[in-house]
């Protein structure tokens, strides 16, 4: 159950689909001046060097923000995404040896090529009064991204179970904010314990804004995720956003990525909509590409 790493997948379309809406969740947070904080329930080792012979090995980030990175005209609203990992170089302090991300010390094939997983991407966009915690239970992601973070003031690292974590921590002492669970889906059973969480969370912290990232499979489990999220009362309303291939893959390959959102920022889903129909024709999806996006939950 805990057999996923995430530098095999670093940088795919899944993390470009992700992220961005991430970025963009930041960033109306940052529009006040008020602080806010961020709770990320499966945070990883935090970078991804996609040089190392994970990344190598699937080339999934090829398809993902390497394709993105090639066009010559992208959406607006993913600007601020791609001049976040554009400009991203980890610490040097953050350099180990070559087991932190599985290489074994291996050389590289191609020169260090770094993508921010969220814990990076939410420090470089905290301001000095915001607040970022980070669970991870991985032992070994856990003790990667510890040596990584170098105790930041604004960053609170836990090594527990994300999943129970977050119910037990909020509501946290700064109120706004927003909490982000990605977990590894290892087993089938982690599509309905997400959902469980986030709703006991939403039942003590109503007003925070919750992202849940899931994989789209043939199995159909995604499913369950949206009827339960349909019965979230959340007065900004649930809004679904998934790109995918609407057909092929095989077998357990994923065939998309998958967004469900609580209470969204103002406009999110007009920004989420412009990247999505893009997105579906630039990505490397294993089937012809599809956009679906829609609220669950309609905003009072």
């Amino acid at each position: 159950m805990l057999s996923y790493l995430h530098g095999f997948h670093a940088g795919n379309f899944a993390d470009v689909h992700k992220h961005s809406a991430l970025v963009l969740i930041l960033a109306h947070l940052q529009k006040k001046a008020k602080p806010f904080s961020v709770i990320d329930t499966h945070a990883g080792a935090g970078w991804y060097d996609l040089s190392s012979v994970q990344a190598q090995k699937t080339g999934e980030w090829q398809g993902g923000i390497a394709a993105v990175q090639r066009e010559a005209q992208v959406p607006l609203a993913m600007v601020p995404y791609l001049d976040l990992i554009d400009d991203f170089i980890p610490d040097n302090r953050g350099f180990g040896a070559g087991s932190e991300d599985g290489s074994n010390g291996d050389e590289p094939s191609v020169p260090p090529l770094y993508y921010p997983g969220s814990p990076f991407i939410v420090q470089k966009m905290l301001r000095e009064d915001d607040h970022l915690t980070v669970m991870e239970l991985h032992p070994r992601e856990y003790e990667t991204l510890d040596r990584r973070l170098y105790h930041d003031r604004r960053v609170t690292l836990q090594k527990r179970d994300g999943y129970e974590g977050l119910v037990a921590m909020v509501p946290p002492a700064i109120r706004r904010g927003l909490v982000l669970m990605d977990p590894s889906y290892d087993v089938k059973q982690d599509y309905v314990r997400a959902a469980r969480s986030i709703i006991a969370a939403h039942r003590r912290w109503a007003t925070a804004t919750y992202m849940l990232w899931y994989p789209i499979l043939e199995d159909g489990f995604d499913l369950e995720l949206h009827d339960m999220f349909s019965q979230i009362p959340a007065t900004g309303g649930v809004l679904c956003s998934e790109i995918a291939a609407s057909h092929g893959g095989g077998k357990g390959r994923m065939l998309g990525s998958g967004l469900l959102i609580v209470n969204p920022p103002y406009q999110l889903d007009e920004q989420l909509a412009n990247i999505g129909d893009w997105l579906r024709d630039v990505v490397d999806l294993p089937g012809p590409g599809v956009h679906f996006q829609d609220w669950l939950v309609k905003a009072q």
